[in-house]
């Protein structure tokens, strides 16, 4: 056997590079690759690492020989907190996900959307619409048209077996978008016209040189609403549980020190 830097390593372990009193070997290359595509990936691929390796340390040893010691003490303090806090943190972050209930109820979410609805007001209009682009000649227009206005289950199904003959469309008026997206999916709809055509509950069909467009806004919230449940929720829902984690967080530091006290691990003179 035979020792570097501390560490016991097999004769058989292959060194392929040194700096100073630390070493890199074989097994080191093995464990960082999984395979190559090629001999010249291999060989580019295991010099860039030597290199990077070899950099590191040699900064490392620079840094420890000509830095100032108090800056080296300053530094090490800081790797000392550093690790300190990796740790705990990553434990209390497992002990919390192994204890922590992420069921939010519905009850919860409308009852913490009352108490806090000034907070979730909308900052921007939402729209729910649904629209379809489709060209000046197409054969199915007026029972496209008929159906897009009906849009009941049956014309829903229609319009999206058609859809390969549109432009572009959105048939999902059941979502909210913002109105950067409603200008950006909706082809004709820009800045001079937005107001023209966002009237609730009103069909509108326009004809250009670039097609036919069908357009219904089924509904929108101006800014200062409250949002609607189903776009809010996701945010209450997180909301919760993260109050979950820092109470239970809280009660486990407390817990721990009265756990030690208890036990005797932990006594203060």
């Amino acid at each position: 056997m035979t020792t570097s830097c501390n560490n016991w390593v097999s004769e058989n372990d292959e060194v392929i590079a040194r700096v100073g009193s630390e070493y890199l070997y074989r097994d080191d290359l093995t464990n960082q690759f999984e395979y190559f595509e090629n001999e010249t990936d291999s060989l580019l691929k295991t010099r860039t690492f030597i290199d990077s390796w070899a950099r590191d340390k040699i900064l490392l040893q620079k840094a420890q020989l000509n830095l100032k010691k108090a800056k080296i003490e300053q530094l090490d303090h800081l790797i000392d907190q550093y690790r300190l806090d990796l740790y705990a943190n990553t434990y209390r972050k497992s002990v919390v996900i192994n204890n922590i209930d992420t069921l939010v109820r519905s009850s919860e979410i409308d009852s913490f959307l009352y108490e806090n609805k000034n907070v979730f007001k909308l900052n921007a209009p939402l729209y729910q619409v649904r629209y379809i682009h489709l060209p000046l000649d197409n054969v199915d227009q007026r029972e496209i048209e008929r159906s897009f206005q009906r849009f009941n289950r049956e014309d829903q199904f229609f319009l999206d077996s058609l859809s390969f003959q549109f432009y572009s469309y959105k048939l999902s008026d059941s979502l909210w978008i913002n109105r950067n997206a409603l200008l950006s999916q909706v082809g004709f709809l820009n800045q001079s016209n937005y107001n023209k055509y966002i009237k609730k509950s009103q069909f509108f069909k326009i004809e250009d040189t670039l097609g036919v467009y069908l357009f219904f806004v089924k509904n929108y919230l101006q800014r200062g609403s409250i949002p609607p449940r189903e776009v809010i929720s996701p945010t209450i829902k997180n909301v919760i549980i993260n109050q979950r984690k820092l109470k239970f967080t809280k009660q486990f530091e407390k817990d721990i020190l009265q756990d030690a006290i208890k036990s005797k691990t932990y006594e203060m003179y």
